[in-house]
């Protein structure tokens, strides 16, 4: 067999669409978080007939297809040929207060995942997140926190509030609650730090339950993103957060 026919393998991947960028006239960029393979870009071809914009129509973000994929090493991008959705979102992108929240979420998604190593059970948690947004019927607004809540753990940056009591500060560096306060700007004080508890008892399937008002849900919003990109820089500068607050009010 020739080497060059050694080195390419045929893969079925199953992956989540983040993102969708034009890299030329003829073809797109798909960026997919994949089951096993983690972050993986391929490119897609492009155009404006009707193949093409049910082509297009079947890579919207949050998107769960699968595809067989010639995986060359030779190649910084792999080419994605023919494939299929493997889920069919039923709501996601015809509801607006959804579409909002997934918006949220693929762009979260897409610059978190930038470095990350394959994680089948954060792939998991993020299908069956997006299924309960698909099928949601109350309890949207707080999605995109519970979220973010959940997701802390998966990203080893869940706060340890063992220590919480109402007169500490939470160290945002440290994720962890401390009887003075810590010697930099990255923190809550006491009276801030007063609602971790309130929050750590939020996730997908009590989200519902919550009641804050629009400022206070973008406050919280706000905060969240803030630890996040205390950990992982690239998140400070995502513009989805406008999207919701319009939604939301």
């Amino acid at each position: 067999m020739p080497a060059n026919l050694q080195e390419m393998a045929i893969e079925k991947i199953t992956g989540i669409v983040t993102d969708v960028v034009k890299h030329s006239d003829r073809h797109n960029v798909v960026t997919l978080f994949t089951r096993h393979h983690g972050r993986v870009s391929l490119l897609s071809s492009a155009g404006t007939g009707k193949t093409a914009r049910m082509r297009n129509a079947s890579l919207m973000p949050l998107s769960v297809i699968s595809a067989d994929i010639n995986f060359n090493p030779t190649r910084e991008l792999q080419f994605l040929g023919k494939f299929s959705r493997d889920i069919l979102w039923k709501d996601l992108y015809f509801n607006p207060v959804k579409s909002a929240v997934g918006i949220f979420i693929s762009e979260f998604l897409n610059t978190y995942l930038r470095h990350s190593a394959p994680d089948p059970a954060l792939w998991e948690f993020i299908v069956t997140s997006i299924r309960r947004l698909d099928a949601g019927r109350s309890g949207l607004a707080n999605f995109h926190l519970a979220f973010l809540i959940e997701f802390l753990g998966y990203a080893g940056i869940r706060p340890d509030l063992t220590e919480w009591r109402d007169d500490a500060w939470f160290d945002m560096r440290g994720g962890t609650m401390s009887v003075m306060p810590p010697g930099h700007r990255d923190t809550l004080s006491p009276q801030e730090a007063a609602v971790l508890p309130l929050l750590a008892r939020m996730n997908l399937r009590t989200a519902h339950l919550f009641r804050f008002s629009a400022p206070r849900r973008r406050e919280l919003l706000g905060g969240l993103l803030r630890y996040y990109s205390l950990h992982f820089p690239g998140l400070s500068g995502l513009k989805s957060p406008a999207v919701l607050a319009e939604v939301f009010g």
